[in-house]
């Protein structure tokens, strides 16, 4: 066989059929023998028989020659049927596909039935050896189970399964293949091939195939199996329990052992059915380059649940499940799934990283359990409504510091900004909302991270005006740049207060990686100054006074922003089960919209999942953070 006519999974097997003929036992009939078809002249009968040796002995060109010959001799003998049919039959062989189509087509036509029959086999291999399968497949379909040779009802049954799965016909070719595995007749090797092969189709298949397979095929078969075993690992990665159950009771209805993989599935989608409203999970980086930050979120998770510092919590108490991802997206997944189907949380806190935070929202959307994130990242929430993000994102604090400033009465607005990912969405979110409110951004300068030096940036900026200037950077930039504005003669001054004489008036506007008590001892460069702030104990409600106070005695350390708003994510979790919600489902649907007191500046989430309050606004007035005007919720 040439090599550009090997074509299909099973091309080989047709072409060693084709060469050398098969084995016929008692009462079988080959598809060369037709009791019907006789001659009366001897020497076409010589002839055709001549060719037919050459053909089974593998002397292609001789046959090919007596086979024509056979042709133009006999045009009107009755067995010129079978010699077409043979010459097609060396043609294909040969790999002279079209040629072999020819003769089969007439062969098909044929007004014997079993001659016609026979061309339609030879039809339908041939079109999926050219690659014309859905014809291949109309041609072989009606054809199964009418031969009772087991060489050619291998042949058939494989070229139907392989132009099935050229067409995407999942179904049909395990079917067909399933019909190989049910022949007594074939050898055990070619059984369990076709075992192999289901097993393969199976394992490449997509839900929507599998799903249909599962539907169609008899259920008392190795492919139905097969396929239930494969739907039952694709819905529950789905996070479809309900639909894990029913399978899994139809296969137990049918007594049809499950390995030890998918009995384990059918446990875990049991739990995960069933949530426990004590149990809340959480998953944060307790080792590698974030585990100081999944350490304050430890600790306020800690707190928020009574857990003691060492040995089990109460009995009846709110059980907090940790789980380490190490900032690893797909530990975080995975943490996932081992909360919700082995420990059957209610709930998840976490993660911290952005990566980490979508697959496992995903994850979380997947599996129905509400996953609280602790990420600024404003995509987590695309993933479904059982994805809430309690940390604000960068456009949430820029519009809170634009709102307070465009309050005071500034129009024209400046920013200076470090040149990285963070200074430059904060400077593009800040200048967009900016223009969206009808203000101007009349200067937009960058530095050097970790610039010492300001003034030529400055300059410019002082030569355009403004009356409020946008610096996202941290509080130790913050120090150096606030002497920097004051030497060009811009100073921050509160609403209705004077710069020094010669100054002009601007409001500094900071997000929260800039509240920083260093700023304080230098803080006359920073009178009026507006901070965006998610969690500062200092100038907060007595709440989270006392949450700061309560988690230092305990830790010998101040809380953080991460602290406080895992305390926060647990306490609203731990709201929504005290208000009476024991299902995922309705803890969800509790979370967005409710609002609750929180550390953090919160207040709960909204309906979009996010915070109510994205951020508190500070202002420097004498040597202290103040809470400055109230900010209405989101």
């Amino acid at each position: 066989m040439r090599a550009h006519t090997r074509v299909g999974i099973f091309a080989s097997v047709a072409i060693t059929v084709l060469f050398t003929g098969c084995p016929r036992g008692s009462g079988q009939q080959d598809f060369e023998q037709f009791p019907s078809l006789t001659t009366s002249d001897p020497q076409a009968e010589a002839d055709l028989r001549l060719a037919r040796e050459a053909a089974q002995a593998g002397r292609t060109e001789e046959a090919e020659r007596r086979f024509h010959t056979f042709l133009e001799d006999f045009p009107a003998d009755p067995l010129v049927p079978v010699a077409k049919l043979g010459l097609g039959r060396v043609l294909l062989a040969d790999g002279r596909l079209e040629a072999a189509l020819a003769q089969f087509d007439q062969v098909a036509t044929a007004e014997d039935p079993a001659v016609s029959e026979a061309g339609r086999f030879y039809q339908g291999v041939t079109y999926h050896l050219i690659g014309r399968h859905a014809e291949a497949i109309e041609r072989l379909v009606p054809l199964v189970g009418q031969t009772t040779d087991p060489a050619r009802s291998s042949l058939l049954l494989r070229t139907l399964a392989a132009a099935a799965q050229r067409t995407g016909e999942t179904a049909l070719a395990l079917d067909s293949l399933d019909r190989l595995v049910e022949a007594p007749e074939l050898p055990d090797a070619d059984r369990e091939e076709a075992r192999r092969q289901i097993r393969a189709i199976v394992a490449d298949a997509d839900a929507v195939a599998i799903e249909r397979a599962y539907a169609e095929l008899p259920r008392d078969r190795f492919a139905w199996q097969e396929a239930a075993g494969r739907a039952i690992r694709l819905a529950f990665d789905a996070g479809n329990m309900t639909r894990v159950a029913e399978i899994v009771a139809e296969l137990r209805e049918r007594a049809v052992p499950m390995s030890d993989e998918l009995a384990e599935l059918a446990v875990r989608a049991e739990r995960t059915e069933r949530a426990d409203p004590r149990i809340i999970g959480a998953i944060a980086p307790l080792t590698g380059r974030a585990r100081q930050i999944g350490q304050a979120v430890s600790r306020g998770l800690m707190l928020a649940s009574g857990a003691p510092l060492d040995g089990p919590p109460p009995p009846d108490a709110p059980q907090l499940v940790m789980r380490d991802d190490g900032g690893d997206p797909a530990r975080a997944a995975a943490a996932v799934e081992e909360l919700v189907s082995e420990h059957r949380a209610i709930a998840i806190i976490g993660p911290l990283e952005g990566r980490a935070a979508q697959l496992a929202a995903r994850r979380a959307q997947d599996l129905g359990v509400p996953l609280l994130t602790l990420v600024p990242d404003p995509n987590v929430t695309q993933a479904g409504v059982m994805a809430f993000r309690l940390m604000p994102g960068p456009r949430d604090e820029a519009a809170v510091l634009l709102q307070a400033a465009r309050a005071r009465g500034a129009t024209r607005f400046a920013i200076l900004r470090p040149d990285h990912a963070y200074g430059r969405r904060l400077g593009e979110a800040f200048a967009t909302l900016a223009r969206e409110a009808g203000g101007q951004v009349v200067a937009e300068e960058t530095y050097a991270p970790g610039a010492t030096s300001f003034g030529e940036a400055i300059s410019r900026i002082a030569a355009q005006q403004p009356q409020a200037l946008f610096v996202p950077d941290t509080g130790r930039q913050l120090n150096l740049i606030g002497p920097a504005l004051a030497a060009a003669g811009l100073w921050s001054t509160p609403a209705g207060g004077a710069p020094p004489r010669g100054g002009r008036a601007i409001t500094l506007l900071a997000p929260s990686v800039g509240v920083d008590s260093r700023i304080l001892v230098a803080s006359r460069y920073f009178q009026g100054a507006l901070f965006a702030s998610v969690f500062h104990a200092e100038s907060s409600t007595d709440e989270a006074r006392a949450f700061a106070d309560a988690y230092t005695a305990r830790f010998g350390a101040a809380p953080d922003a991460y602290a406080a708003l895992a305390y926060d994510a647990f306490r609203l979790v731990r709201g929504a089960v005290s208000a009476g919600h024991t299902t995922r489902r309705d803890v969800a649907g509790w979370l967005a919209g409710t609002s609750q007191p929180t550390v953090g500046a919160s207040g709960g989430f909204n309906a979009s999942r996010t915070p109510r309050q994205a951020a508190r606004l500070l202002e420097v007035r004498g040597s202290a953070f103040v809470p400055a005007t109230s900010i209405p919720e989101s």
